[in-house]
């Protein structure tokens, strides 16, 4: 396009053009609309900058599920830069300007349209697709201003389509430190009782089921700007052999903005939109859960209402700054690979040359690379590599056995339990005379200490106890602060993004912390290789011969390329 003037028309028709401007996040092509894919779906367009505004115009259907999900957030970004966002509630066509100072002097643009609420279809409503659809394109256009007179507008593809321009995008919250979270407590006594409505049961204990298809509470939205996450701990209803988890969608003023497939108890982060909780008194939550069963159809017991998750905290917690955690967060729940860098060195190295290799590339031997790193417990593997690798560190959680659950509900409480020899206990571990066990019974959290019975009671009070676990909780703290750690989480399954996002939040709030969550390669994932999720989070691969806990199994040297592929996407490694 020259200086004159410039139009492109992308069709989304099966006989449209629309193809050769498609690059990520989009479905294969239908009759008359192509669907957005995903948190994002991208075009690169080819039209030269002239030094005049240039329109777009953009034709969208949201995808929505009548009285659940009502509309659709479509932002829009320009050579990533964002110029706005609106509101979808039906097909209508967004027209906004784009600066020319946005534009891409060598003529090629790339136009972002974001969906945080996109949502998978078969886990709302019965159907059979799988797809993470936002909304549908019949077309895209952009022209500059001085086409046509007096307007520079052209119709929507029906008359009664609506026209509807882009707010500009929120501006920029100031810096500083984010304050505390709102916690929301439940069960009968909990601090959410005042904002439940309806699909909730009394509660028991210290959580409330909930007990239809869609359960809903009405929170106050928070009191600071800037960007929060939603954090729910709960369980799901599981029967042995038949009901083996339950999904949920997570729905906020109509919106979805999360969907969750719980199997087991634990915590989860989901983003919160700015549109929907800035300039807002209150945030109108749903959880939706059109699987939910009634636990007599199971023959268990008489009870007739429909159960489907126990929720026993939901947070609303501030973040500093705009995080790319977020955006990592949605892509996992769309079944996008949404790491931002991957190391994959040394996976063909043979035994012998690979300590050189890898003390050429990283600068540490191998003793020093595997002190650089400290297990969270929940599974003994690594810390029983430590050692074949040439280094025994003294520390916390090396051999502790806890859910992740549990590990972030202590890091919450900042371990202060650990020092009160009221909330230690030390017995027989599972039954077993000959072998004894400490626990911090607040936590949940479990070490088998190495001592008999009789030492046991002579020597190690619970006092006594509390004394060296609140120097390894020092020791803990110290080494979260100077952020030399990459901090090892593995365990039985895979750690969804979502929880592991609730375990980094935590480490966070205590300096620069570095999660490396460990799952058995399958697929194209090749053991040894490392993704960067996001700043402070990696995904490494081992073999799954390294999966047994007993460490004459276990593998060193897979895991020596997993710490090493850690090691060069960690940077910092030069500090003493």
């Amino acid at each position: 396009m020259g200086t004159g003037g410039g139009l492109v028309v992308i069709d989304f028709s099966e006989q449209g053009n629309s193809a050769a401007f498609r690059v990520d996040g989009w479905s294969g092509q239908e009759p008359d609309r192509v669907w957005g894919i995903g948190p994002r779906s991208v075009l690169r367009v080819p039209i030269q900058p002239s030094h005049r505004a240039i329109v777009l115009e953009a034709e969208i259907a949201p995808l929505l599920v009548p009285l659940l999900i009502t509309g659709q957030i479509v932002r829009i970004r320009v050579n990533g830069t964002l110029i706005g966002g609106v509101r979808l509630e039906l097909r209508s066509m967004i027209r906004c300007e784009i600066d020319p100072d946005l534009l891409c002097p060598r003529g090629l643009q790339e136009i972002v349209f974001e969906f945080p609420g996109f949502f998978r279809p078969d886990r709302v409503m019965d159907t059979h697709d799988d797809r993470p659809l936002s909304g549908w394109f019949s077309f895209v256009r952009l022209y500059t201003t001085d086409m046509f007179q007096p307007g520079p507008w052209f119709p929507a593809s029906l008359p009664d389509i609506p026209a509807i321009e882009l707010s500009p995008p929120a501006a920029d919250t100031p810096g500083g430190e984010p304050g505390p979270p709102e916690v929301y407590t439940f069960g009968p006594n909990g601090s959410a009782s005042p904002f439940l409505r309806a699909g909730w049961d009394g509660g028991e204990e210290d959580f409330n089921w909930t007990v239809a298809t869609s359960s809903h509470l009405e929170l106050p939205a928070p009191r600071a700007p800037g960007p929060h996450v939603l954090r729910v701990d709960a369980r799901p209803l599981i029967v042995p052999g038949t009901v083996r988890g339950q999904g949920v969608t997570v729905v906020l003023g109509g919106i979805a903005i999360g969907q969750l497939v719980l199997r087991e108890a634990g915590c989860w982060i989901l983003p919160l939109p700015n549109e929907l909780t800035e300039g807002r008194d209150i945030l109108d939550l749903s959880l939706v859960l059109p699987d939910a069963r009634r636990y007599a159809d199971f023959g268990h017991s008489s009870e007739t209402h429909l159960l489907g998750v126990a929720v026993t905290l939901i947070s609303i917690i501030p973040l500093p700054s705009h995080s790319v955690l977020l955006e990592s967060i949605r892509a996992g729940q769309a079944g996008q690979s949404p790491w931002i860098a991957v190391s994959d060195r040394f996976l063909i190295e043979s035994p012998n040359a690979l300590p050189a290799a890898i003390e050429a590339a990283v600068g540490m031997d191998t003793e020093a690379l595997a002190r650089r790193f400290e297990s969270l417990g929940t599974n003994r593997e690594f810390g029983l590599i430590q050692p074949r690798l040439g280094a025994d560190p003294l520390s916390l959680l090396r051999f502790c056995e806890c859910t992740t659950l549990d590990l972030v509900r202590a890091l919450v409480d900042d371990l202060n339990a650990l020092t009160d020899p009221e909330s230690i206990t030390v017995s027989t571990w599972d039954g077993d005379a000959r072998d004894y066990g400490l626990a911090v019974t607040k936590y949940n959290l479990r070490w088998r200490t190495p001592f008999s019975k009789n030492e046991c009671g002579r020597d190690a009070t619970p006092a006594e106890h509390a004394v060296t676990l609140g120097y390894l909780r020092r020791k803990f703290y110290e080494g979260l602060r100077t952020g030399r750690k990459i901090h090892v989480l593995k365990q039985r399954r895979p750690v969804p993004i979502e929880q592991a996002a609730a375990l980094l939040i935590e480490l966070e709030r205590h300096g620069r912390a570095t999660l490396l969550c460990v799952e058995p390669a399958s697929g194209k994932k090749r053991p040894g290789e490392v993704e960067l999720l996001a700043p402070g989070l990696m995904r490494g691969y081992v073999d799954r011969s390294d999966q047994r806990t007993d460490v004459e199994f276990a593998n060193p040297t897979g895991w020596l390329v997993l710490l090493a592929n850690a090691a060069l996407l960690h940077g910092g490694w030069n500090l003493t």
